[in-house]
């Protein structure tokens, strides 16, 4: 679609650099499904409005704290107020929340101004047979399935509604998407299908395959495009892995005021597109055998189905990142995704209001996590086994933690039982000394540190003792190329990586730094690789 047929969304603000500056906000949520129209007051959306309808261009919403007159009609659009969302950038103007109190000091107001644009364009698109991909889920907060589903769309970009149905707590997973279909438990891979985030493979062989769309691989798989290779990323979920769950990522240079880790995952998922990057999500890799002509067969299955397929490729490039790390304690299994979570759902934090929520981690994603949900529930407490937070989480981190009302961490605690039917309902905590008690508990959130995510590998690659990959001639092999692994033609970056360095800016780099050995390595085996010459499209 053309960017001049895409629906508009039109702001109104009389003061010029607020202006654009929010529209640089708002242009970069809805890049690819809106362009926004800046006008500097409420004649001019008047205007506008007539404008863009004798030319037949959509209006989706007006960002305006001033309507026009009520004789101005315009069926459809919907009004959406900027007071309230203070801060949401710099110099904006201050006001109440929705219950008519002041704002809280710890609130992010452009994370509001988000909120309410997705469920107004959500509607808008339902309600006008839009093209974009959203969604409306209902079923039980506390249904595994539930989740699951909320957490793929939310890390997806796909606008949607959650409508919980707390009554029903066994009631199927039921969602509507923007052209009326309804669809009862889907599959993550055909969920994933009918909302247009994938297609087939356009290729069966292609010079790179990226297992893992994480920061490293959507990285590597931007950087080899930039060199002329065809890339397919195979990514078992939605883009920005581990990171991709992170609520802000204030550390990553070139972003002073940081970024979700939903939206650094989106802008690379879309210049990797740009870039004529493949991208193939949902699909979950089961293995890399190597083939009669050098190059290497990557077989995988799709997401909740027993349906498998394969690419090959010239090279590979394994960037699978880190599992969370599994807690032991009795009840866990059974209440996973009902209570007991690895990771954080940012989506679920709004449905924490009034709840006392724990949180198991002492590294950075539990930190942001915590200050992010505390925003919401009544309480949150941080659960961790040592005696210094921080041993494990940077300084800028423990200092917010210390200052955030209902906010608070309990050294040398870990999990000794969670408590609860079919959904989670309490904890039994244990100190260093042995001693248990028992606490309210709605939420449990595990964040602590990862595992590779290198069992499927089985025993293709080299590992080292803690079974990360090994790669490089200090470890794979006498003559690999730098993170090459000990299969030729295999590379591995990111966490999975022996030794590399678990930090986002690491990873990216590390996904600059493989297209180099990508060129070496197509230049020592060009029969292998496709014509160089094809433009990646930037």
């Amino acid at each position: 679609m053309a960017n001049a047929a895409l629906p508009v969304i039109v702001l109104s603000d009389p003061d010029p650099l607020r202006r654009h500056e929010t529209a640089e906000l708002v242009q970069s949520w809805y890049r690819h499904s809106f362009r926004v129209l800046q006008v500097a007051g409420p004649a001019e959306v008047v205007r506008a409005l007539t404008a863009l309808a004798d030319r037949k261009v959509r209006v989706a919403a007006v960002l305006a704290d001033e309507a026009p007159d009520s004789g101005a009609t315009h069926p459809g659009v919907r009004w959406l107020p900027l007071t309230g969302h203070r801060g949401a950038v710099p110099g904006a103007r201050t006001g109440t929340d929705a219950a008519g109190g002041a704002d809280r000091d710890d609130e992010d107001p452009a994370e509001h101004l988000r909120g309410a644009l997705d469920d107004s364009l959500c509607t808008w698109s339902a309600d006008c047979q839009g093209d974009l991909p959203t969604a409306e889920v209902r079923g039980s907060r506390f249904s595994p399935a539930a989740y699951a589903v909320r957490d793929f769309l939310g890390r997806s970009g796909v606008l949607f509604r959650w409508l919980p149905e707390e009554d029903l707590r066994e009631a199927p997973v039921t969602v509507r998407l923007g052209d009326g279909t309804e669809l009862v438990d889907p599959p993550i891979s055909a969920l994933a299908e009918r909302l247009g985030l994938i297609r087939p493979a356009e290729q069966d062989h292609y010079d790179v395959a990226v297992i893992g769309g994480g920061p490293g691989g959507l990285s590597a798989a931007v950087y080899a495009a930039a060199e002329g290779m065809s890339v397919v990323v195979i990514e078992d979920d939605a883009p920005g892995g581990q990171a991709g769950t992170t609520s802000r990522i204030e550390n990553y240079l070139g972003f002073p005021v940081g970024l979700t880790g939903g939206d650094l995952a989106q802008r690379a998922l879309q210049q990797a597109q740009r870039a004529r990057v493949e991208w193939q999500p949902t699909r979950v890799a089961g293995r890399v055998t190597p083939t009669g002509t050098g190059g290497h067969t990557v077989d995988f299955v799709k997401a909740g189905t027993e349906e498998s397929a394969s690419v090959t490729a010239a090279a590979v490039v394994v960037a699978t990142g880190v599992d969370w790390n599994r807690l032991t304690a009795p009840g866990v299994d059974r209440l996973l995704n009902s209570g007991v979570y690895y990771g954080s759902c940012l989506s679920d934090a709004p449905s924490t209001a009034g709840e006392d929520v724990y949180m198991v981690g002492a590294g950075n994603s539990a930190g942001q996590a915590a200050l992010y949900f505390a925003r919401y529930a009544r309480s949150v407490t941080l659960l961790v086994r040592g005696t210094d937070l921080g041993t494990s989480m940077s300084n800028y981190l423990v200092q917010r933690i210390e200052r955030t009302p209902g906010l608070r961490v309990l050294l040398g605690t870990e999990v000794a039982e969670c408590l609860g039917g079919s959904t989670l309902t309490g904890l039994r905590l244990r100190d260093r000394g042995g001693e248990e008690h028992a606490v309210t508990a709605h939420c449990l959130y595990v964040l602590i540190g990862g595992r590779p995510s290198t069992k499927w590998l089985g025993d293709t690659l080299k590992l080292d003792d803690r079974g990360y990959v090994l790669t490089g001639s200090g470890g794979a092999a006498p003559d690999a190329l730098p993170m090459e692994t000990s299969l030729p033609g295999v590379f591995a970056v990111g966490d999975v990586r022996s030794g590399s360095v678990k930090r986002v800016g690491a990873a990216v780099g590390e996904g600059a730094a493989v297209a180099q050995s990508l060129v070496e390595y197509r230049r020592r085996h060009p029969e292998r690789f496709q014509d160089a010459r094809v433009s990646c499209g930037f």
